[in-house]
């Protein structure tokens, strides 16, 4: 069939052929249709399955990239750190003895293992996962924002959460939703550390974002409901987590080429390389002082 440049893109995909599961799929539906007595929409129908497949896929591709994140950094990490990285900036919290404290950006558990093991603190957390984690209490935001416990923790840690989204203001009220008035709250994130800074090469698809000055961010902050006290810039206390990640690299790699498929094995290769150069990205450019990490210490507004 020879292609017609101008028919609409959303009219190709009802003409693409499906995958078998697809053709499976339709086939169940419009039977479906008929046992029950109601039209079948067979484009509608299609444009649903193509959907279900892409969501499918995303979210396959992201976990492989979690998967990679976890090789490098340790079990439940999505980001570089430790137990030590973890309790430098809990202490810093104040909190009393059984406190409870919210963790955002806890990854697949690895800062709330780190607080169980340090703390006597009553923990929950929240993370961009596909599911709750139940031994742990890391939820995903999705399910979080559909049932907000607000003002019941007594403080608050957020790690690399900010950068992440297109509205950081949005996780930073949220946050405030969470505690009660007057509580600690810590966020560290990656900041700009000069105006003008180019770093988008620092920040790609899918562990994408945008870093704000710290100024900017201490402002966003205090407009959703902080008061921004201490600012502390953690880049060197931060910069030997990179490159101790750096020796779980050939594990991450062996364990690719374990892998007994062929696709899955490159694709996981090619994720593994470009999640390499983002990391080698970022590390240059903290050592170059165009990227920072940095503590801001806040207090709950009311």
């Amino acid at each position: 069939m020879v292609e017609d440049p101008s028919m609409p893109a959303a009219a190709k995909a009802e003409e693409a052929p499906l995958p078998l599961p697809s053709r499976l799929a339709l086939a169940g539906r419009r039977f479906n249709a008929w046992w029950e007595g109601y039209d079948f929409n067979e484009a509608a129908e299609r444009a649903h399955l193509l959907r279900r497949r892409t969501m499918s896929s995303e979210s396959q591709r992201f976990a492989v990239h979690q998967e990679i994140a976890q090789a490098i950094w340790g079990e439940g990490r999505f980001d570089p750190g430790d137990a030590a990285w973890t309790m430098r900036h809990a202490r810093t919290l104040g909190a009393d003895l059984k406190a409870s404290v919210v963790v955002l950006g806890a990854g697949a558990g690895g800062p709330i293992r780190d607080l169980k093991n340090g703390t006597r603190w009553k923990l929950s957390g929240y993370a961009r996962l596909e599911e709750r984690m139940k031994s742990l209490d890391v939820s995903p935001y999705e399910v979080a924002l559909q049932r907000i416990n607000r003002a019941a923790a007594d403080a608050g840690l957020c790690f690399f959460e900010l950068h992440r989204d297109a509205d950081p203001a949005m996780i930073a009220m949220f946050a405030a939703e969470l505690v009660r008035a007057n509580a600690a709250f810590v966020f560290v994130d990656f900041t700009l550390a000069r105006k003008g800074a180019r770093l988008k090469s620092c920040f790609a698809d899918p562990w994408d974002g945008a870093p704000r000055g710290a100024d900017q961010v201490a402002d966003m902050l205090d407009k959703s409901g902080f008061r921004v006290g201490d600012r502390n810039d953690e880049t060197r206390a931060f910069l030997p987590l990179i490159t101790r990640g750096w020796a779980r690299w050939r594990n991450a790699y062996d364990r690719a080429q374990d892998s007994p498929k062929s696709g899955q094995r490159t694709d996981y290769l090619r994720a593994l390389g470009a999640y390499a150069h983002l990391w080698a990205e970022r590390l240059d450019a903290m050592k170059s002082g165009q990227l920072q990490v940095t503590r801001f210490q806040a207090r709950r507004k009311g």
